[in-house]
């Protein structure tokens, strides 16, 4: 079994902000050095300044997470200055919601990309050389509790996240028997800059998805401490805080009870906004 101090280099997506810079100042502090994969260049710039406060080492990479010519480039530079990557974290991400038929088919499509295609993308791009590391390495995806909950209003959103988790789930059993772990990242809401890109419908659904982030328990931080203990154990599912545990639990032993349920509340939503 691999040790997670034997993983030297690492690439993030999204890290820019929230989750994927959490997770890329937490990868420092064990010295890691950081491929640091995102679009926005100045706030990847910030989350370098970061790393290397926190004693790693990165390099800021501009990459359109939903081209795979962008990934094959990076993956290009990377392999050139690097002799092994030890750990990939698709966390690159963006939030939305709308009623199937009324949600826009090219927001569709900007979910597809960004949330799902990227996390395949990069799974199929760097799957040769992750798989030629002597010493294993480790794939974490990041999903979100909405990939099992799969509230209404939200279809474009629990899709591309149900993908994610199909997706690790296989890795999970392919990848194995080449030593190479795969961890999937389910959150609840948390504090994060995702609702400045999010394509939501109405603002009453914005509203509420702000509120649940105030009201949050955790942290990106926790999400990300959490996460790379998860690494360490090569433990593939992590899902929290409490409550979206106890959704994971109820669709998995009651799910007919589960489905009643959530139509329930959200048939009390759709009164209360009346």
């Amino acid at each position: 079994m691999f040790m997670p101090a034997d993983r030297r280099n690492a690439i993030v997506t999204g890290s820019a902000g929230g989750l994927g810079r959490a997770l890329a100042v937490r990868l420092a502090r064990e010295g890691r050095r950081i491929a640091l994969v995102d679009i926005d260049e100045a706030r990847n710039r910030e989350t370098l300044a970061a790393v290397v406060a926190a004693g790693g080492e990165g390099r800021c990479e501009r990459v359109d997470v939903a081209d795979p010519e962008q990934w094959q480039a990076l993956h290009d530079r990377l392999r050139a200055d690097w002799p092994t990557l030890d750990l990939l974290i698709n966390n690159a991400g963006i939030a939305g919601a709308g009623d199937v038929g009324e949600f826009p088919l090219a927001s569709w499509e900007q979910m597809l990309d960004v949330n799902l295609r990227s996390t395949i993308h990069g799974c199929h791009t760097f799957a040769a050389w992750l798989k030629e590391n002597p010493r294993g390495a480790h794939v974490v995806n990041t999903a979100s509790f909405a990939a099992f909950a799969c509230f209404p209003g939200m279809a474009a959103y629990n899709v591309t996240k149900a993908g994610v988790l199909a997706l690790s789930e296989t890795l999970r059993c392919e990848w194995g028997p080449h030593r190479i772990g795969v961890t999937v990242v389910c959150p609840g809401f948390f504090p994060t800059g995702l609702l400045q890109s999010a394509l939501m419908q109405t603002q009453q659904q914005r509203d509420f998805a702000e509120q649940a982030m105030r009201e949050s328990s955790i942290s990106a931080d926790d999400v990300a401490a959490v996460a790379l203990e998860a690494v360490a154990r090569n433990q593939l599912y992590v899902v929290l805080p409490a409550r979206p545990r106890l959704f994971w639990r109820l669709k998995r032993f009651v799910p007919r009870w589960f489905s009643k349920y959530i139509t329930r509340r959200y048939q009390e939503l759709l009164d209360a906004a009346k």
